[in-house]
């Protein structure tokens, strides 16, 4: 069995803990869940300490992932790192039978520093001594951060080039950037492979497992389409000025397969680097695709206003300025400081968004709509669309 944890989640905690890509289910949540908070208490009192310290959040659901994977004998488990990687907490993992770092880019800054060098630094920090190490073809400044990092370890670092049998996958989004990183995962389940004793794939297993395994591939919030009637939703959850420029040529292919007015609903809620964010994807939008939109939605990432689901509830987010929708205010001066066509509204939550987007649809005869900036928001989106939260009423 294949154990995976990732963060964050779209709708549910449980995302985050996977078997055989399934969520484990809400009783295997719920056990382990107080298997863990139970043995913290008690080993806390055997030791004198007050057992009503925990772990944080993130540390918390990490350690309970361990305890996931010993309990359902798990054979592999796949971990990806939070944030960084040389302060996160998956580091923990001593001897890891491969580690792997995709392309690197801005990315966390207030936490991670605001250089490519700062944040290949921390990336670096999940090399182990004696490890194998892959990662994709950087921009110099990374990849030379990298490289003395992994030489400071004992650690060989591999650079894995863009496979040609790639060229004949289907990959979502059709970029080179995945192509490397599904590269770079071959590269990682041969080394796995190789630890376990059992032969490397070869290019039978390239034209068959693999193809079939990418090509099929599903991850939620990412190039996401959903039909809804006459309300066609491309949901992705880009976050970076990169990732917003990938979802901006992907949404652009799929905006020209018809000739529907569009909608964007927009929010990145707790990072300091989000008007430079939207900046870049109005830009990108304007000069790179001269696509134009209709109507412009910014809203928190507030599902509704009361009965929401608090796995929804990003409590990174500063609560006043949520309240007083300070971002969202700050966000319609920057639109329409470049964009004096499109109707921008301000909204305090994802439904009321998503009901203004239906009456426009509905007047309109149907519609085109991005959802991107923040995974939370592309969650929430998701939520209400497929019934997570029922609709007000």
């Amino acid at each position: 069995m294949v154990g995976l944890y990732t963060s964050p989640h779209l709708i549910s905690v449980r995302e985050r803990m996977r078997i055989n890509s399934l969520p484990i289910t809400e009783e295997q949540f719920a056990k382990y869940f107080f298997e863990v908070w139970d043995a913290l208490e008690e080993s806390a009192l055997r030791e004198g300490r007050d057992p009503s310290y925990k772990p944080n959040y993130f540390r918390f659901l990490t350690l309970m992932s361990f305890h996931v994977s010993i309990r359902e004998a798990i054979d592999v488990a796949i971990y990806e790192v939070g944030v960084g990687g040389a302060w996160d907490s998956t580091k923990i993992v001593g001897l890891p039978a491969v580690t792997g770092i995709t392309t690197l880019g801005m990315d966390h800054v207030a936490v991670l520093g605001d250089t490519i060098e700062k944040i290949s630094w921390h990336k670096a920090g999940i090399f182990k001594p004696g490890r194998p190490a892959f990662t994709v073809e950087q921009i110099p400044e990374a990849a030379q951060v990298l490289e003395e990092c992994a030489s400071k370890k004992g650690v060989h670092l591999e650079t894995v080039k863009i496979d040609p049998a790639m060229s004949d996958i289907k990959i979502v989004p059709d970029a080179g950037f995945q192509r490397q990183n599904a590269s770079l995962a071959v590269s990682l389940v041969n080394a796995v492979i190789d630890k376990l004793g059992n032969h490397s794939l070869t290019d039978e297993d390239m034209d068959s497992v693999v193809k079939n395994a990418l090509e099929n591939t599903v991850w939620r919030g990412r190039c996401e389409v959903k039909i809804d009637g006459y309300r066609h939703w491309d949901l992705d959850g880009a976050h970076t000025v990169d990732s917003l420029k990938v979802a901006a040529r992907w949404f652009a292919g799929e905006f020209r397969k018809s000739s529907l007015p569009s909608i964007l609903i927009f929010n990145q809620q707790s990072r300091p680097e989000a008007p430079d964010l939207l900046r870049t994807l109005q830009r990108t939008f304007q000069v790179d695709h001269q696509l134009q939109f209709d109507h412009v939605i910014f809203c928190t990432n507030v599902t509704r206003l009361t009965g929401y689901r608090k796995e929804l509830v990003n409590r990174n987010s500063d609560a006043n300025a949520v309240a007083n929708l300070t971002v969202q205010k700050a966000f319609k001066e920057i639109w329409a400081e470049q964009d004096h066509s499109a109707t921008i509204h301000i909204i305090a939550t994802i439904q009321e968004a998503l009901e203004l987007v239906e009456e426009v649809s509905e007047d309109i005869g149907g519609t085109n709509i991005l959802v991107t900036g923040s995974i939370h928001l592309v969650g929430g989106v998701l939520s209400v669309l497929e019934g997570v939260i029922s609709p007000v009423g």
